[in-house]
This record gives structure tokens, sequence and C-alpha cells, in this order.
């Protein structure tokens, strides 16, 4: 059986109201419910939920309910796991893409997010999150994030096939970057501006906006709206 059947993620570089609209608009068709239930895994602790409150107006600008917080780390509850993974979605926050993954690794979290795609639940990434999604981590380097936790092995989820870069209108020299990071890793990489993402479903990956992509040395802008990714 095709073990990207079932796939069903976004990639956001960020999420602001008023922007992202296109990527919104198919994330909702992605979940397919019309008052969805989306959990929330933040990257790092988050004591005052500043974050989560800031994604729940998010959401709720959706007609979403962000309802369900699962911290990691100091306040993290294993018997919350049950009510986490009966959400309709759930969503990766930005951050530190170093801490996030050492956490995830720690509550032995890789396999259980892996399972719940699998099993056809939406997995929404932003930023860190959406780089946690692909087989490595180590695009954080090209935008600026500093290593933590002394991690050696940055295998993520693995859940694509390609490489993914947020934030790449902040970045000096990125067409560069993307090109060298492909010789490098021999990985397709795309690079996404903040209002932009991909959304993948089952074997199919849509852009959304004007991403760019660098593939063995070769780099050109993607605004197709509609590819169909093989694996490789």
């Amino acid at each position: 059986m095709n073990q990207n059947m079932h796939r069903k993620i976004a990639l956001y570089s960020d999420q602001q109201i008023y922007q992202s609209s296109r990527m919104n608009e198919q994330l909702l068709n992605l979940i397919g419910k019309p008052h969805p239930i989306i959990g929330y895994i933040p990257s790092s602790t988050d004591p005052e939920r500043t974050w989560f409150k800031k994604q729940q107006t998010y959401y709720k600008s959706l007609g979403a309910d962000l309802s369900v917080y699962f911290e990691l780390e100091t306040e993290y509850e294993s018997e919350k796991a049950k009510e986490l993974f009966a959400c309709d979605a759930i969503h990766l926050s930005g951050g530190s893409t170093y801490n996030f993954l050492y956490w995830l690794r720690q509550r032995g979290f890789i396999p259980l997010l892996r399972n719940y795609v699998a099993n056809g639940g939406v997995l929404i990434g932003v930023s860190a999150g959406a780089i946690l999604m692909t087989p490595e981590i180590s695009t954080t380097h090209i935008c600026g994030e500093n290593p933590s936790h002394n991690l050696n092995d940055l295998s993520a989820l693995n859940l694509v096939e390609f490489a993914f870069l947020p934030h790449i209108n902040q970045i000096n020299s990125v067409e560069k970057k993307l090109i060298e990071y492909s010789i490098t890793h021999k990985r397709k990489i795309f690079g996404c501006h903040d209002d932009d993402g991909i959304i993948v479903n089952g074997d199919n990956v849509e852009f959304i906006g004007n991403l760019m992509l660098a593939e063995s040395g070769n780099l050109k802008s993607v605004t197709i709206n509609f590819t169909k990714e093989t694996n490789t």
C-alpha cells in the first residue's frame, strides 16, 4: 500500500490574519469539516499562552476551534494525548526547531505523529513546525537558527520527500543558499514567502503562491498551482 495515500499536510511559512487566504481555503478543504477542532503543540513552553491565544484568534477567524493545548516540556501530561489525537487537525507551532525536535523525541512523539497522519489526521506546520515535517531540519541554519540540545541527528518526521525553507523574503542571498543546499544534501528544496505555502494531499502537492525550487544546483520559480509529486 502507498504509504503516502493518507497524507494530509499543510506547510505554512507564516500565519497572519488577512494573509495566507489561499492557504487557509485549501487547509479547510483538506480537513473537510465546517467547524474543525484543532490541537496545538508549541515548540517550547508557553506558560502565559501568549502564542496559543494568538493562534486561537487566527483559527477562530477561519471557523475553526483551537481548543487543545498539548505541551511537551514542563506542562507535559501524557493522559491528554488521547484528546490531542482525537482532533481533526494538529498544529505544530513555529519557534525553535531544535527544541521542538528534541522534545518530540523525548516524549516519543515522532512515531505517534506519523501514525496520526497515516490514519488520516491533518497536520499543520508553521515555520519550525513545517520544517519538522521534512526529512531533516538543517534548513533552520539558513534561517539563522542556532543549534541547541547537542542534537547531532537532525532527522525529523520525514512526511514529505523535499526540504522546506520558510521566510525567504527575509533571508539575504537566499537563491545562492537554496542552490547550495540542493547540491550538498542532494534533495530538492522549496523556498516559501510568508504568505504562501504547500498543501499535500496523498501524492498530490499543491504550491500556493510563488515559491522557489532548487534541485541539483538548478533554481526556478514554482508558480504552477498543482502538481503530482513522485517518491524519490
